[in-house]
């Protein structure tokens, strides 16, 4: 579809149709774009106080909460004070909903399920002023690389397996100007398929999972594609922590730009890479705290709170992941603050009788030759099992390079084994991840 056609007739139609105002948002919030530093701060800590006293007056369970922990946010010191407020986690979002709903809901209700990485997801109720600006802040971020609103997106995810959900998500990509890769169908039939498909459909830009996008490059080397002739402007990665060899070799496929973002189902775009490398926060749509477990631990646990959904905020909704936030200024110029050290989930930490925890991220630093796909899991602290797909060149000699690197860091206390498979399926949500600890807290 043609991007002029696909936002002027079909978004625009779409948007009335909802009653979602996605682009008077957008151009509101690209005024922003600009804004320096300290008035960004400023505009983030009015926002969420006006969030705070809302929540306080209008929704159960908020007002409850603060009434328990004597928090009066019209008189607290922002955002000082924020760690008087309890953390929220996913519990009680799923056993009592209804009381986390307020009086100002905008326009009808929609219903969005989480991935579910560990084993839980989460239904979250979704009005049309929140829905409005998850996409305005999307398409804000999306223009730093000349993306806009229709163009043509060819997307590497998930798809739901039953017919009436897959044929739902159909109609979806159709008004989004979209084609897609469903992580289900990774075959040497499909991939060489939608390797066509691509070519026909010629996208603007590429939109996935990191693990998928990844395999799809692996496929194009090996097989010796070209994708030199399509019109991409960037390769956007979300879902799963992108790793630098995955990076590389994506960038290597497709000449150009591989832009990392950041975010939930539950908040939309949390922090967004900007050209100079940097994962900039949506300070304007979000307040991030990295809270430590320990004095000048990093990185800490990041904690969300929303700012721009006035039905049903999230308030230091603890997300899972790790990282720090940072004031430090940006090559790019931009006043939006940083998310540094990202990490992923808060079990990404491989355990060691002596030689305490490590980041798995020390996987994807270890593991860079003759390899395709990885996956370590963690059932106690003695082993470490790694799964791995060869790609024709892995011999005994890396094998034993590999476990000798590693005991270095983890130590001679803890067995590593390695077991080579064909393939890694991955979660139902089509998520691939590389590390998994099954040890208990």
């Amino acid at each position: 579809m043609n991007a002029w056609f696909a936002k002027n007739l079909v978004y625009r139609g779409v948007q009335f149709i909802r009653r979602e105002k996605v682009l008077a948002r957008l151009e509101e919030m690209r005024t922003l774009q600009g804004m320096p530093a300290d008035q960004l701060k400023q505009l983030q800590l009015e926002k969420l106080r006006v969030t705070l006293i809302r929540a306080g007056q209008q929704i159960p369970y908020y007002r409850e909460l603060f009434a328990r922990y004597d928090v009066v946010p019209e008189e607290m010191k922002l955002p000082d004070e924020m760690a008087a407020i309890p953390l929220l986690t996913k519990e009680p979002l799923q056993s009592n909903p209804d009381d986390f709903t307020g009086a100002c809901q905008t326009g009808p209700i929609s219903r969005e399920t989480t991935s579910g990485t560990l084993g839980n997801p989460l239904v979250i109720a979704v009005d049309r002023h929140k829905s409005a600006m998850i996409r305005a802040v999307m398409f804000r971020n999306y223009a730093l690389y000349g993306i806009g609103v229709g163009d043509r997106q060819a997307r590497f995810w998930g798809i739901p397996t039953l017919r009436r959900l897959r044929y739902r998500e159909f109609i979806k990509d159709s008004l989004a100007n979209r084609i897609r890769l469903s992580a289900f169908e990774i075959t040497e039939e499909g991939l060489a398929r939608f390797a066509r498909k691509l070519r026909r459909f010629k996208p603007a830009y590429l939109y996935g999972y990191p693990s998928l996008l990844y395999k799809f490059s692996l496929w194009m080397k090996e097989h010796g594609e070209k994708m030199d002739d399509l019109p991409l402007k960037a390769v956007i990665t979300s879902g799963e922590l992108l790793h630098d060899f995955q990076r590389t070799t994506i960038r290597q496929a497709f000449h150009c730009s591989v832009v990392n973002e950041y975010g939930t189902t539950e908040t939309g775009i949390i922090a967004f890479e900007c050209p100079a490398g940097n994962l900039h926060i949506n300070s304007d749509h979000v307040f991030l705290e990295s809270i430590q477990s320990a004095p000048h631990e990093t990185p800490g646990v990041l904690v969300v709170t929303e700012l721009n959904n006035t039905y049903n905020p999230l308030i230091r909704y603890r997300l899972g992941d790790l990282g720090c936030v940072s004031d430090q200024p940006c090559a790019c110029g931009s006043g939006f603050p940083v998310l540094q050290e990202l990490a992923g989930r808060e079990g990404s930490f491989i355990k060691t009788p002596d030689r305490g925890q490590h980041f798995s991220a020390l996987l994807s630093y270890t593991f860079t030759r003759g390899i395709k796909q990885f996956q370590a899991v963690q059932d106690s602290q003695e082993e470490l099992c790694v799964k791995i797909v060869p790609d024709g060149t892995l011999n005994s000699q890396m094998l034993d390079s590999y476990k000798y690197r590693l005991a270095q860091v983890l130590g001679d206390q803890i067995l590593i084994t390695f077991d080579l498979v064909t393939d890694i399926e991955p979660e139902s949500s089509g998520k691939l991840r590389y590390f998994i600890s099954n040890i208990k807290a």
